[in-house]
């Protein structure tokens, strides 16, 4: 298999990817009227709690709010839902987020979390974080020592993290900052622990490089991302009219992802991001887009230990804000029914759903090929938890790969091909959702035991 990266871009320097840091995400619909300003000093740490304060000693699931520039607060919201099953799940553990300077502190506490004032992370002060830089972030992390989860949401690129929308040092990928690999030690291995990367391309590169650095399964997108949000039938869709049954509204509750608690939708409560249903179209590609992709994220486990991989994988899906929360008591019957959900996207007809599920689990278990992705269907990647078959490519210059230029290729595609849309199998194997679809089963059943 083709490594999905050239080896010249994995080595390059903090100040040439600092050049590369074009974001991706969906920008919110036209609903989403919230303001966004700059937080103050004490405004940019805070815990999912009535406290405020932290305990690095704790066992804590720490969750990102990047690069949000345009996105107004549905990456602050995405993450806030998820914290809030992290809650329900796990009440006895220490939830923390760490936001972007393009969200407010009115927002960050309407939503439920404490503002942390305290001064917990030795050398890095609160006032250091009011920007998150690459290096003061990972060293206020590697302050924590049970890391059980790290969810990032925001802008990204097929070359890493966004931090913020602007400046230098807000790149994080797997060799930057150049100190990234100290976490690998912080991560819990007693918590299964994982990392989630919700923006565009965060798979391309970023997620298996991290877990090759941090050895925790790591997922991210094969493609751009956007927001989902409940509406009033009790199920998510894409935050546009064109992409949900006419006559739906916006749900003021959240009352299918929280068991015991019905949390209002303005508190941020009932968003979520996933892939689209296509591949990437977008700064980064041709006019022809990208040309293959994967509606779901995708979890790279570049490491030794399988069933770290396979119970770290069932942990995130517990954590997923879903239409059918999970959790370790599941049976498998439910936890089908989640992973087809996380699978299968919902679209204006209801029908797409359907039989996305049917074919989906007619591909698990009949061993038939089968891709979730809606539009160019044969084009879906194939990959294992280390790469994909198709390789990605980008036209280069001075070292630096060029917008418009990144596209995957089939593979074995000629290093002197002279144009990328001539080299572009459909893909007849489709077995990269079944082999995912198992590894999430098979790390639910040793959970249970």
């Amino acid at each position: 298999m083709k490594s999905t990266m050239p080896r010249s871009l994995r080595a390059l320097s903090l100040a040439l990817v600092a050049a590369l840091a074009t974001g991706c995400a969906s920008e919110t619909s036209p609903e989403d009227t919230t303001s966004t300003v700059s937080g103050s000093e004490d405004e940019l740490v805070a815990t999912f709690d009535q406290e405020g304060n932290i305990d690095l000693r704790k066992r804590t699931h720490v969750l990102l709010v990047g690069d949000s520039d345009k996105l107004a607060s549905s990456p602050l919201h995405a993450a806030t839902s998820r914290a809030r099953r992290y809650a329900t799940l796990y009440p006895n553990d220490q939830i923390v987020l760490f936001v972007t300077q393009d969200v407010s502190g009115a927002e960050v506490t309407k939503s439920g979390a404490s503002i942390v004032q305290d001064e917990p992370f030795g050398d890095v002060r609160i006032s250091d974080l009011r920007r998150l830089s690459d290096t003061k972030l990972i060293a206020a992390l590697d302050r924590f020592g049970k890391i059980a989860s790290l969810d990032f949401f925001g802008h990204s690129s097929p070359f890493g993290l966004l931090l913020e929308s602007s400046g230098e040092s807000r790149i994080v990928n797997g060799s930057l900052p150049t100190g990234v690999g100290v976490l690998k030690d912080n991560f819990e291995k007693a918590a299964n622990p994982f990392v989630t990367l919700n923006g565009c391309n965060g798979g391309v590169s970023t997620a298996a490089e991290l877990s090759r650095v941090w050895a925790v399964p790591v997922s991210g997108a094969m493609a751009a991302s956007h927001f989902q949000t409940l509406r009033d039938d009790g199920r998510f869709y894409r935050d546009d009219p064109s992409s949900y049954p006419d006559g739906l509204r916006a749900a003021s509750k959240n009352t299918v992802s929280f068991e015991g608690s019905s949390p209002a939708c303005a508190t941020g409560a009932c968003t979520r991001m996933r892939p689209d249903n296509y591949p990437y179209y977008g700064v980064w590609a041709p006019e022809f887009g990208m040309q293959y992709g994967l509606n779901y994220y995708k979890f790279f486990c570049d490491f030794a230990d399988e069933k770290a991989c396979q119970k770290g994988m069932a942990a995130s899906l517990y954590g997923s804000v879903s239409e059918h929360p999970v959790d370790a008591s599941s049976t498998e019957s439910e936890m089908r029914e989640a992973l087809a959900e996380f699978f299968c996207m919902r679209e204006k007809d209801p029908a797409w759903f359907e039989q996305c599920r049917a074919g989906l689990f007619e591909s698990v278990d009949e061993g038939t090929p089968f891709s979730p992705m809606k539009a160019q269907n044969d084009y879906s990647l194939e990959c294992d938890f280390k790469r994909c078959e198709q390789e990605f490519r980008c036209k280069m210059q001075d070292g630096l790969p060029q917008k418009k230029t990144c596209t995957w290729l089939s593979p074995n595609c000629p290093a002197n091909i002279s144009s990328p849309k001539d080299c572009r199998a459909k893909n007849t194997k489709k077995r990269t959702a079944a082999n995912e679809f198992a590894a999430y089963l098979a790390g639910h059943q040793q959970l249970q035991r």
